[in-house]
């Protein structure tokens, strides 16, 4: 699933591309995508002639608000990305008019959902999985939207001192509370075993057992590596592309994630294991994360 930098990256080249922009027409080839009184027809129809304001994130989810008492939520979900380009539907899909990636990278060929814009250009939601929704919701009712109401706070605006609070009375292993939402949000696999590994603390560690300088460690790394996979892009070891259908490339700088039987970067003779917490995956150095 896209983690915050790729929805980042996604949200700063949405700003400047499509905001003033007017929406002529919607469309999605899935009802069930569509979580809308009326459906397809109904979100259509509100949206189709407004203008597109801002364009904002909130953990994994892209925030756009347009003219009139409607916010379009976007949630990609695991396999979905949206992409900025010019499509013609015929009998076999959605083929892309720009060459490149857009046309070339089979990642970018599952269209799902269209948005028309009055410069001739679509923004379009491309979904191997088909689990990509859309929501149009007031303007009013956004705060309290469920996706969104029990959301912890953003990583890279919380400061050291806030972020060492919620370590206060926490249980659990670090890998799992990293990947809360409900605790802190847009951190999933890829960053928590990134962070994980460059403060040296192993994926099963629980956090009564953290030191206060490993906890501040922890906030510097996680600001730092968000912002380095924002710079680069993000991570498209998987299905993320950006805007324009181009891989990030943060993927290439992993230190833990995926590198089972690697040796460690940190030259210490470790080498990098693979274990299950919580029924995902965690990796992590087997010399200098030790658990705690």
């Amino acid at each position: 699933m896209p983690e915050l930098p790729e929805v980042e990256t996604i949200v700063r080249q949405l700003r400047e591309k499509i905001i003033g922009l007017k929406i002529t027409d919607f469309w999605a080839d899935w009802p069930r995508s569509v979580r809308q009184a009326g459906g397809i027809d109904g979100a259509r129809k509100q949206m189709k002639g407004r203008k597109i304001l801002k364009v904002n994130r909130r953990a994994k989810y892209i925030v756009v608000d347009i003219e009139g008492p409607k916010t379009i939520f976007v949630h990609q979900k695991i396999s979905g990305h949206l992409l900025y380009g010019k499509w013609a539907k015929n009998e076999q899909g959605w083929t892309s008019r720009i060459k490149g990636p857009l046309s070339e990278d089979s990642a970018n060929k599952y269209i799902r959902m269209v948005f028309y814009l009055n410069n001739g250009y679509q923004v379009a939601l491309s979904d191997p999985r088909r689990f990509g929704k859309m929501i149009l919701v007031d303007d009013r009712e956004l705060k309290n939207l469920k996706e969104i109401q029990e959301l912890g706070p953003e990583p890279l605006e919380i400061s050291l001192s806030d972020f060492s609070k919620l370590f206060k009375n926490k249980k659990g292993k670090i890998k799992q509370i990293l990947m809360d939402p409900k605790f802190i949000a847009g951190i999933g696999n890829i960053y928590s075993d990134e962070i994980l590994w460059q403060i040296g603390v192993h994926p099963l560690s629980k956090p009564e057992n953290l030191k206060t300088a490993q906890i501040k460690s922890m906030y510097s790394a996680m600001q730092g590596i968000l912002n380095k996979a924002i710079k680069y892009k993000g991570d498209s070891m998987d299905d993320f592309r950006t805007l324009t259908g181009e891989k990030g490339e943060y993927q290439e700088m992993h230190k833990a994630y995926q590198r089972t039987g690697d040796k460690c970067d940190k030259k210490d003779g470790g080498i990098i294991k693979r274990i299950k917490v919580g029924g995902r995956s965690a990796h992590f150095c087997s010399k200098h994360q030790k658990s705690k």
